[in-house]
């Protein structure tokens, strides 16, 4: 009996070791094929909305640079930085003095021609005669004129000059010398604006020129021809009159002033305008786009507006122009192409000059299937998959089209997959139809 139970507990003892060790080649073997550890993601379903970023500086709708061509002396400067103007309204006036000395002049020559032409039949040496008195006259005038101003000069110099002496030692004021200074300046220009050779008031080109015409006996249509010449002289000065009175072409905010009074307004320095005016009530963006991302712009498209001044508020703009040429950039051969996107509605608290971000939204779609962006499986053929995680935590690649993307989802279509499916995150090649995983929670 004692052998038969030995020899039954040996057979016990060698039936539990090959079930141990069928368990241990079958864990063997399951651990084999589970070699690949994943992490997994989820398939939701849900709204997703692509939407395109860019960032640039806010900046006037309207924006004008007032520059003269004069060569006047600015009087007075009427605005300041900041400043709101309506179009038409005046922003500075120059000395218009010898400009007004040159239109009287000019309207004599044109007199002077309509006589010539009214009494063709006068003896041409009575007019050039009569022409000669009256400019004689007119410079006797202005040498008088003349002569009082140097007067006037000399008494100006003496003082500024007995001014900056005592101001200099301490027994004048700044003030004082500043007025001395204003009237010796004042009383300089006044003689600088006649014309005077060798101390004599001589007559202008003009007025030669037309002492000159009178001399020629010339026909009737020269005559007339000499007449539209002076009178388009005279609406060329009579322009410039006008144009000495400074004035906005827009309505709008003033910007910058870089005039000054006593300079000359076409010599205002550094090549810079004398005002700048801008439209900044309604502000816009200018923006650069790669040439591979403006294919999903259009006009028209929504923008949400985000600035560190709004304090984590938003404003509204829309796309409101596409340039139709792109530009290069240095340093690369891809093109942009610029475009302009208005900012719209109320914009309290955002101000030109600072920098904003645009969200342009680009495309959108509702209840659709959404995965993570990192779960996306390129083929490298121009096509994609993910690849879905089974029961039985095997794999299964699914050739999948792409929708909208976002910045971290994006669309997929398949009939293979499902909300709520797992796929996995950042697929490798290593990773094949049918290999079973390990998944990291």
């Amino acid at each position: 009996i004692m052998k038969g139970k030995k020899k039954f507990i040996v057979i016990i003892i060698i039936l539990i070791a090959a079930v141990f060790a069928a368990i241990k080649i079958t864990g063997s073997k399951n651990n084999a094929k589970a070699t690949n550890t994943v992490t997994a993601g989820t398939v939701e379903k849900k709204d997703i909305v692509e939407t395109l970023s860019l960032k640039a500086p806010l900046e006037g709708t309207e924006s004008i640079d007032v520059v003269s061509k004069l060569h006047y002396e600015i009087l007075s400067i009427n605005v300041k930085e900041g400043d709101k103007v309506t179009k038409g309204q005046v922003l500075a006036t120059l000395d218009t003095t010898s400009l007004k000395d040159e239109i009287e002049t000019l309207k004599y020559q044109l007199d002077l021609l309509k006589i010539q032409q009214s009494e063709s039949s006068q003896n041409t040496e009575n007019d050039v005669a009569l022409a000669q008195i009256k400019l004689e006259e007119s410079m006797e005038s202005k040498q008088r004129d003349y002569e009082a101003a140097l007067e006037v000069l000399k008494n100006a110099e003496k003082s500024y000059n007995s001014t900056k002496t005592l101001y200099e030692s301490g027994a004048e004021s700044k003030t004082a010398l500043d007025d001395a200074e204003k009237s010796y300046n004042d009383a300089k220009r006044a003689v600088e604006g006649f014309n005077v050779s060798n101390g004599k008031v001589v007559p202008t080109d003009a007025q030669l020129e037309e002492i000159e015409i009178l001399k020629e006996k010339g026909s009737s249509a020269s005559a007339a021809k000499n007449i539209q010449i002076a009178q388009k002289n005279l609406e060329i000065k009579m322009k410039a009159l006008e144009d000495c009175q400074i004035k906005s072409s827009i309505d709008g905010t003033v910007t910058r002033v870089n005039a000054k009074v006593g300079r000359f307004a076409d010599e205002v320095g550094d090549n810079l305008p004398m005002f700048v005016i801008e439209n900044i009530d309604n502000l816009k963006m200018n923006v650069k786009v790669s040439e591979y991302s403006i294919g999903k712009l259009e006009i028209g498209q929504k923008a949400e507006i985000k600035a560190d001044i709004l304090n984590g508020n938003t404003a509204q703009g829309v796309v409101s122009r596409i340039s139709p040429t792109g530009e290069e950039k240095s340093g690369t051969t891809e093109r942009f192409i610029p475009i302009q996107i208005d900012v719209t509605g109320s914009n309290t608290g955002l101000i030109a000059g600072i920098n904003a971000t645009a969200d342009i939204f680009v495309n959108e779609s509702k209840n659709t299937l959404v995965i993570p962006v990192e779960a996306l499986y390129d083929n490298n053929d121009g096509t994609y998959a993910v690849f879905k995680i089974k029961d039985d935590l095997t794999l299964e690649k699914v050739p999948v089209e792409i929708g909208v993307e976002s910045i971290l989802e994006l669309e997929v279509k398949s009939d293979l997959l499902n909300e709520g499916d797992k796929i996995v995150l950042s697929p490798t090649a290593e990773l094949t139809d049918g290999m079973s995983v390990i998944v990291n929670e």
